[in-house]
């Protein structure tokens, strides 16, 4: 079958992005990089308007990738695409570095402009699309509606366009930053099939992927049906399988810290000397290395190996009590996830047909399946530094008779134990009961189906549209958690009258555990751990009906407009489990429930809300080029306006205004100011009061009452809770319990934007498109989860003493924070401020070729201001740390001569700093070098059915800037962790 060509000529004046020229056949392609005459011409609607028009010089920056971009890559993820945009900051989540477990591994939620994944709002065709974030405090990323973009098919983009700020009016709540809009193919003739596989430089870290698509017209091309199915496989890594991650690089104090400048020295082969996976005996309930260890001949302190011997404890270069360089101690580097592996299934069907010359009908079902895992993370502990000997994580008790304790460690620590005692104490890190593997499995169904029109009233045409969307997610966890009543009867050798644990194990039979080295069978870990299965859900419904037309006639052309209601239900439930739970007292329902394992207790959230809307758009062409003024070719004024009513946040008005001035044909000014809101999530509203184990650092430590705003007001307050200067607080090295509750009292989060830039379509350059453009955010009343330290803060930093604040805080007799109780609240500010600019050109290019052409691509960031503040605290500042250097570009080349193309992109990220607000004597290699990336791919169409693609990332192997990931940055610079990594992509169509 001959296929369709559908051009969706977007020649981007705008934002961040590029010349979207989406094609389906591979035919295409050079018909893609070609100049378009007519392509202003074509009726259009962009993202961030419900109007239809014939130009695409919008008001807001924009963001335009096209399925070309995505093709020259490789890409299938649409975070990975986005990714390449400097404007998107570190992704809330992804399969890169540790992951969250069986709350939700692998999930993939994108971040504009660095404000939060919460305040990025994701359509796909328009529409909101059910989130799969988990309504717990748990969950992967903070609480909000965030899409997770595993579940989105990449095969069937046609195009991703994304606006900064201005998304509110139009769309409504959560589009503070911008808004990302999935545009879809919706319709196509013929069968496609493809094939891709990768893998890295070393041999590891292998992709797969099949796809499907297939579309046909039928009924005289009255209807269309389009399927497709996209199947993709990733492989993980640890951080052991990579050179950089398997150093063990960590800031720490210094081990002489009157002759070392920084007060932060990197180390590398970070160990924890006193954490043992096998096991470190002491005489007293402590950690080696304060006097009650066991030793040898030679004075050397003894831990067990994995066979159960006594060797000696290598400290190692002591930093800290904690830390150490080198040595034999403990080491979290193997138990450190690098990569998830990912296994993802899409399906996605689109169904459209004409029943009558002015009414169509159509409908779309999606289903996605996608799972990731964690490999490794930390175990669980037994040690004095998280309780004392036999609580349950506190060191264990054995006695001398153990039976599984050799003969000559007996005897060695029987002649070193204090006269009288037959026991002693053990640490250690439980690696071999709990490894850390977990899953994560989100199932999304989403159907959307609706009627669109037009109709005449006198000579004014109008159009219409009625959509029903319904959206369900499910995610489901598994994961191995050691269950404390069956660890303490296999410890105990599974004496006569053992009670097993009421919540069910692997396997129920007591099976003996051997505390000395590795040296346990199968049998024991699965008498001792349990599968816990936490299972969150979303649902979304949304009804939306509109109607656009033309109101009257101006000198400049028609005045248009939107006007429009919207209804929206969400709901969201989590529930962690029967493991996580925990155990309700049968005599008091009301009382705290119990723990199984050594989590304490999660709590199951349950809630909903739902919000009225209606909104409206105005376009006012005041000049238009056939009017030939001078100085203003064209000048058109636009606003849109929103009211949210919200069930349970109250009613807010959102609202924007702006336009575009061009003087001249080639030269454009644009800007607009717009008022955002974000609207409380389900986890901020109904997390019940949950049972939490903290640390922070205390204002009225001596090592914190000289810092902050004022910290002569500090330390005066400090002193009037009767606390004395020189204090020691317990809760900075050692976890306090705490509370942190929802707060179904919070109210919208408003932001107040403006943007303003400069267009550059010269003439004389045929093709070539420039923008320039100023992003100013404001955000305030913020939610967020007010945090031990911050509510600390908030009392002793509060110009009136004692604030409202205090009142969260317990203290005993001695000071000591006992009990803190954090939450949610309107709490914080966000500013941002940045330039973001693009350049992009197609041209011909006969002289390398007759029917050769280019098509260049770049764009910038600069970040003037990224900071948030809570409450009337410390400034904390992200520009220009890691992730959010000052200045960020991408740029790339296509070239196309008849069967042949080559591309080549470059990714740039600017010198920036480990942290921004630190002072130039804290760090050790405070700064973090530029780096450029470079990709790479060449194509060729075999005959007009097959294409081959060969792609290579990182094409020089660059290596991430020394010393990251230490300090942070494993996201950021991965792909320089990864190295160079080959792609070959086959596709066929018929």
């Amino acid at each position: 079958m001959k296929t369709t060509l559908r051009k969706v000529a977007l020649q981007s004046a705008t934002g961040l992005a590029a010349l979207a020229i989406s094609a389906t056949s591979a035919q295409a392609q050079e018909a893609e990089n070609t100049p378009d005459d007519n392509a202003a011409d074509q009726v259009i609607i962009v993202t961030g308007s419900r109007l239809q028009r014939l130009s695409v010089d919008t008001r807001e920056p924009s963001i335009i990738v096209g399925s070309d971009s995505i093709e020259e890559r490789g890409i299938t993820n649409v975070g990975d695409a986005l990714d390449q945009i400097p404007a998107f900051g570190p992704p809330a989540s992804n399969p890169v570095g540790g992951q969250s477990g069986g709350f939700g591994s692998g999930q993939t939620f994108v971040d504009f402009f660095g404000l939060g994944s919460q305040r990025t709002l994701t359509l796909v065709n328009g529409q909101r699309y059910v989130s799969s974030n988990t309504a717990s405090i748990f969950g992967p990323t903070d609480p909000g509606s965030q899409v997770d973009l595993n579940t989105i098919p990449t095969l069937m983009i046609d195009r991703i366009e994304t606006i900064a700020v201005g998304g509110a009016p139009i769309y409504g709540s959560d589009a503070i930053a911008g808004t990302v809009n999935i545009i879809l193919k919706d319709h196509y003739d013929g069968i496609q099939l493809g094939g891709q596989t990768g893998i890295s430089s070393r041999s590891d870290a292998a992709q797969y992927r099949l796809s499907a698509l297939a579309g046909t017209s039928f009924a005289d091309g009255r209807g269309q049906v389009v399927v497709a199915f996209d199947y993709n496989k990733s492989e993980g890594l640890l951080y052991t399988d990579r050179k950089r991650t398997a150093a063990g690089l960590f800031y720490t104090s210094p081990s002489d810290p009157d002759n070392f400048p920084y007060s932060q020295e990197l180390i590398s082969d970070r160990r924890i000397p006193i954490l043992s996976e096998y096991g470190a005996p002491t005489s007293a309930d402590i950690v080696p290395g304060f006097g009650a260890d066991f030793y040898d001949a030679a004075g050397n302190s003894l831990i067990f190996d994995a066979n159960g011997n006594l060797v000696p404890l290598d400290f190692g270069e002591r930093h800290t009590t904690v830390n150490s360089s080198g040595g034999n101690g403990f080491s979290l580097t193997p138990l450190s996830n690098l990569l998830s592996p990912l296994e993802r299934y899409n399906a996605y069907g689109r169904a459209s047909y004409e029943l009558t010359d002015s009414i169509k009908a159509f409908a779309e079902v999606s289903y996605a399946h996608s799972k990731g895992k964690e490999l490794r993370r930390q175990p669980v502990y037994n040690t004095w530094l998280f309780g004392d000997a036999g609580d349950p994580d506190g060191n264990l008790i054995i006695p001398l008779s153990n039976p599984f304790l050799s003969d000559d460690a007996r005897a060695t620590i029987a002649s070193q134990l204090p006269d009288g005692q037959d026991f002693f104490y053990l640490g250690r890190a439980n690696t071999d009961l709990v490894t850390g593997l977990s899953s994560s499995t989100v199932e999304v169904y989403r159907i959307v189906g609706g009627l669109e029109g037009d109709f005449n009233i006198g000579d004014r045409a109008f159009k219409w549209e009625v959509i029903g969307n319904y959206g369900h997610s499910r995610s489901s966890g598994a994961s191995r958690q050691l269950v404390q009543q069956n660890f303490e009867n296999a410890l105990a050798g599974c004496l006569d009258g053992y009670v097993n644990s009421p919540i069910e194990t692997i396997s129920s039979t007591c099976a003996p555990f051997n505390p000395f080295g590795h040296q346990n069978g199968p049998e024991v870990g699965d008498y001792i751990t349990t599968i816990a299965r936490p299972v969150a859900t979303n649902e979304q419904w949304v009804v939306t009906a509109d109607v656009t037309g033309d109101l009257f006639e101006l000198p400049g052309g028609p005045v248009q407009f939107a006007l429009g209601y919207e209804h929206r239900e969400e709901k969201a439930k989590f529930d962690p489990g029967a493991f996580y739970y925990g155990a309700e007292d049968p005599n008091d329902p009301t009382a705290p429930r119990t723990q199984y394992g050594r989590s304490i207790p999660i709590d199951r959230v349950n809630g909903k809300f739902d919000t009225n809307e209606v909104f409206g758009e105005l376009r006012i062409p005041v000049v238009s080029p056939d009017m030939n003024v001078p100085l203003v070719h064209m000048l058109e004024v636009s606003g849109a306006a929103r009211w949210v009513d919200h069930s349970l946040a109250g009613s807010d008005l959102t609202w924007s205004a702006g336009g575009v001035w061009k003087p001249v044909a080639d030269f454009g000014i644009r800007g607009n100011f717009t008022r955002s809101i974000r609207s409380p999530a389900i986890t901020e509203l109904y997390n019940p009061t949950s049972r939490i184990f903290t640390t922070a650092d205390d204002p009225c430590d001596a090592r914190f009452i000289d810092q902050g705003p004022n910290p002569s007001n500090r330390a005066a307050n400090c002193a009037a809770a009767g606390l004395p200067a020189n204090f020691t607080s317990n809760i900075v090295e050692f976890t306090t319990e705490g509370s942190l509750s929802g707060n179904t009292g919070l109210k919208n989060e408003k932001a107040d934007s403006w943007t303003i830039g400069a267009i550059f379509t010269p003439r004389f350059a045929h093709g070539l498109s420039l923008s320039i453009d100023w992003v100013n955010i404001k955000l305030k009343d913020a939610i967020l989860s007010v945090d031990a330290e911050q509510t600390l803060e908030a009392c002793y930093d509060a110009t009136s003493f004692p604030s409202s604040a205090c009142s969260q805080i317990d203290r005993d007799a001695d000071g000591q924070v006992s009990f803190i109780r954090t939450g949610y609240l309107n709490a914080a500010s966000f500013n941002y401020a940045g330039l973001i600019g693009s350049l992009n050109w197609s041209f011909n290019t006969p002289f390398l070729g007759s029917s050769s052409t280019m098509l260049l691509r770049s764009s910038y960031q600069y970040i003037d201001k990224l900071e948030q503040r809570v409450g009337t605290g410390d400034i904390s500042t992200l520009r220009n740390s890691i992730g959010y250097s000052k200045h960020q570009a991408t740029a790339s080349l296509s070239y196309k001569n008849k069967a042949f193309g080559a591309f080549v992109q470059l990714q740039y990220i600017g010198k920036t700093k480990v942290d921004a607000d630190a002072g130039p004597t804290v760090y050790e290699y405070p700064t973090r070098d530029a780096v450029t990336f470079v990709n790479s791919s060449i194509s060729y169409d075999i005959n007009e059915k097959f294409q081959l693609r060969f792609i290579v990332d990182n094409v020089f192997d660059t290596k991430a800037p020394y010393p990251a990931p230490a300090g942070g940055g494993v996201v950021t610079y991965f792909d320089g962790i990864l190295g160079r990594y080959f792609k070959v992509a086959a596709t066929t169509k018929f």
